[in-house]
């Protein structure tokens, strides 16, 4: 007995599944092309998986879509709320677990960066310009009651390194960046490649020029917060606002010496003018100041106006070889002959610049100054150089600084360093040198959200080396030429935790950006490919956000295209269709393997496996048809709603499956299946027909349940699941018990409680004939005829090979002799 109740449990499948869950034996391969393994009419495949391991990697049609051999996560895992843990070894600072942004403020500022990072991917879609770095730092721009002034500065700095224009809308104008635009020269292994020396020149130029500018604007902000000391007056040039500024400093003897040292022309202190021009980066001013009071220089200092205007005119702002060795002699006489305290601090600090004297010591002394001061002071006096070319102590290119920051930076601005704001100080001066990989990594370990998008800006210019998925356990590694490298894959997928469960549509803009790096040379373009598949696949396992993520169905049938089909051109596929295909499958068979009805059906009709679909909605009405009588069947779990982008988007998404009633969402299928030729072609008869028979007992359940014994009966007999129309024909009976014994399962495990309610709708029927007053030939026949049905229910009931439960014998039994048999 136990045998013909379980005939069609694959138990090597559910062997497999136990050996697969303990980890004892290898996934399975999805079966190609998505089909269910067990025969039409079947609906035994709940608790069967034919799909590999959630994070390996599968196949459809041969297609791979994951990455071979990786075992590890690349979302993560989700974990408790309020907690979100790196993954991350080697990032100094905390130890890899931090609180999740649970506070408004910082919430806040990942919707505004989600939404940066949305607008991006429309303007990615558009192939239009996208001034990232713009648009990221309006973000941290905005007041939140924390100190982001550096993390603003460094913003700046990247557009100035990469000529960042925000005006700049179509990539066809002039001056617009294109993705990924200096990725082959950044990327470069060889360090005297013509494009890795233009990029070390654009990082100290364009970061000099930052520091340069930043130092102007302070002091037009000064002059203009303090009119009196200032006392600019007349036409508010260049020259004029930098006299006021020094006049400024001045008054609040701020100047760092005595007064007395100081140099003049007129009322102005010349040398400390001049230096000041230069801080602000306006060399031309500072040429202009020097010509219209060249007879006063040619008496303080005559050889120092052809040093400067060799100086401006320069590109490079070098000197001819004779002018620098020259003002190298006229720098070391000043500084060793001349008495001590009688020497202008602010002219040796204009020779120091101008001629990159003694690179030895490259601070500015007697001069007062902050940390941006001795930044600025340091690219000043680097220069890209050949090192056939440079003499040895005239070399100090960008890699000298990033080791002089390296020193600094660890030596005041980590640990406990008492310096206010020194983490993203520390921060701000890797960017600026360069540093972009250990940038990032820093700043990972004390603000996460700020790292992801600065990986973010990077890497859409092609400033961001990135690790192999080999390399996905450490946040920064080292390639083997030793250059830094960063898991960006697994740095946004895990950044997603903070908010993919509720809004699994901003976590595809993300993860769609690993992608950025599929324009990689070799296994590595690859592999960034496929981590992104996969990452897309994970995210939907999890949240089960099918509506949103893979698509949706209305009430006519028409599909809805999910988040990931609308971002298709930007993940690097080589197939969408296969693609798509794919992860619905991963994530269909997932779903029936849950038993989630509802997710289930709908993405087996996304992935057109239409019989499918129909399998699953006969086989939820079986099992609500098997609850007993007065008894509400279990409601399946609704579909999760679509995120809507838009209000004409939420007036006609209603989903197909949005329903909780097995019964309303099988007739629902069934409306728009049967129909269509487009989909009932593809549905077997077995597996329609079972549908029907399933809907009309449901029909007759209904009707029984409000006391309409005949209509029960008549949706009983129209089912023709029992012998009702036999008319006592024993040989109709025994062929119908045949018949049954070939019946799919979900029919079969209703036949006990269709004799039931046959039985129940019989008796009722038979006693309201009885009382009725008027009893007429009719009524007689009647009952004669229900009394043929019930006793052929009985003889059906006892030929067939199927376990019944005992219920049904008592309530045969007693309908039997209620109606005299």
């Amino acid at each position: 007995m136990i045998d013909e109740q379980l005939h069609d449990v694959d138990w090597a499948a559910q062997t497999q599944r136990i050996y697969e869950h303990f980890g004892l034996r290898k996934p399975q391969e999805i079966e190609d092309g998505g089909r269910s393994t067990f025969a039409p009419g079947e609906t035994g495949g709940f608790g069967r998986s034919g799909r590999k391991s959630r994070f390996g990697a599968t196949t459809t049609n041969g297609k791979s879509f994951g990455v071979p051999g990786l075992a590890k996560s690349v979302i993560g895992t989700p974990g408790p709320s309020g907690m979100r843990g790196s993954q991350f070894g080697g990032v100094n600072g905390n130890d890899g677990t931090r609180l999740a942004p649970e506070d408004r403020v910082q919430r806040l500022k990942q919707e505004k960066y989600s939404a940066r990072v949305k607008d991006l991917n429309v303007a990615r879609l558009a192939s239009k310009a996208f001034p990232i770095l713009d648009r990221f730092g309006s973000v941290e721009a905005e007041p939140t009651g924390e100190d982001n002034s550096m993390l603003v500065h460094a913003y700046g700095a990247l557009q100035k390194i990469v000529g960042e224009d925000a005006s700049k809308e179509a990539v066809s104008e002039a001056g617009a960046l294109k993705p990924r635009q200096y990725a082959a020269d950044y990327l470069s292994e060889t360090a005297a490649s013509k494009g890795a020396v233009a990029m070390r020149k654009r990082i100290l130029d364009g970061s000099r020029a930052f520091l340069e500018e930043l130092y102007l604007g302070q002091a037009q902000g000064t002059v203009s917060r303090n009119p009196r000391e200032a006392n600019v007056g007349g036409v508010p040039t260049n020259i004029a606002t930098i006299k006021g500024y020094s006049r400024f400093k001045a008054s609040r003897k701020e100047l760092g010496v005595d007064m007395e040292v100081l140099q003049q022309v007129g009322e102005d202190y010349c040398w400390v003018l001049i230096y000041y021009l230069i801080r602000c980066g306006l060399f031309d001013d500072a040429l202009a100041y020097v010509e219209e009071n060249q007879a006063a220089f040619r008496n303080i200092d005559r050889r120092f106006i052809g040093y400067l205007r060799a100086y401006v005119q320069s590109p490079d702002h070098r000197l001819p070889p004779q002018q620098q060795t020259d003002i190298n002699n006229d720098y070391t006489q000043r500084a060793k002959l001349a008495p001590e305290d009688s020497i202008d601090p602010y002219r040796m600090a204009c020779y120091k610049v101008i001629g990159r004297c003694d690179l030895t010591r490259r601070s500015l002394e007697k001069i007062s100054g902050d940390m941006l001061d001795w930044m600025w002071l340091q690219f000043s006096l680097a220069r890209e150089y050949s090192r056939v070319d440079e003499y040895s102590h005239e070399a100090f290119g960008l890699d000298e600084l990033r080791l002089s920051f390296k020193d600094i930076g660890e030596r005041f601005f980590t640990g406990n360093s008492d310096v206010p704001n020194a983490p993203t100080t520390w921060f701000f001066m890797q960017i600026i040198a360069g540093s972009f990989e250990q940038a990032v990594a820093h700043l990972q370990s004390i603000n996460h959200i700020a790292a992801a998008h600065f990986a973010i800006a990077l890497d859409c210019y092609g400033l961001l080396r990135v690790s192999h998925v080999s390399d996905g356990e450490q946040l920064l590694t080292t390639t083997t030429r030793q250059q830094p490298q960063i898991a960006f894959a697994s740095m946004i997928g895990l950044y997603t935790r903070d908010f993919r469960t509720a809004d699994s549509t901003a976590a595809v803009d993300y993860i769609a950006l690993i992608c950025l790096n599929a324009d990689l040379d070799g296994d590595l373009g690859k592999a960034q490919r496929e981590l992104c598949h996969q990452a897309l696949t994970e995210l939907v396992l999890e949240t089960r956000d099918f509506a949103s993520l893979l698509g949706d169905i209305r009430t006519d049938g028409q599909r809805i295209p999910g988040s990931i089909e609308s971002r298709l051109s930007l993940i690097g596929l080589d197939s969408e269709e296969d693609f798509m295909r794919h992860i619905t499958l991963v994530a269909a068979r997932t779903a029936e393997d849950q038993t989630r009805t509802t997710d289930a059906a709908l993405l087996f009709h996304l992935a057109q496996d239409y019989d499918k679909v129909v399998q699953i909605v006969n086989q939820a009405v079986s099992l609500a048809l098997t609850t007993e009588l007065g008894e509400q069947p279990q409601k399946l779990t609704p579909l999760r709603p679509r995120q809507q982008e838009d209000q004409q988007a939420a007036q006609g998404s209603l989903s197909l499956t949005a329903v909780d009633d097995p019964v309303q969402l099988a007739a629902n299928f069934r409306n728009l299946y049967f129909s269509n030729h487009q989909y009932s072609s593809k549905l077997s008869v077995i597996t329609r027909d079972s549908c029907n028979v399933l809907l009309l007992l449901a029909d007759a359940r209904n009707a029984l349940e409000q006391g309409q014994w005949a209509n029960a009966i008549d949706y009983i007999r129209t089912s023709d699941i029992l012998p009702l129309s036999t008319n006592s024909n024993t040989t109709a009976i025994r062929a119908k018990a045949t018949s049954f014994n070939r019946s799919p399962v979900v029919l079969a495990n209703t036949i006990g409680h269709a004799m039931i309610w046959a039985m129940i709708g019989i008796a009722n029927q038979v006693a309201h004939l009885r009382a009725m007053d008027m009893r007429t030939e009719g009524n007689g026949r009647l009952v004669e005829e229900f009394r043929g049905m019930a006793g052929d229910v009985m003889t059906f009931a006892g030929l067939i090979r199927w376990k019944l439960p005992g219920r049904v014998w008592e309530v045969l039994g007693e309908a039997g002799r209620s109606v005299g048999l």
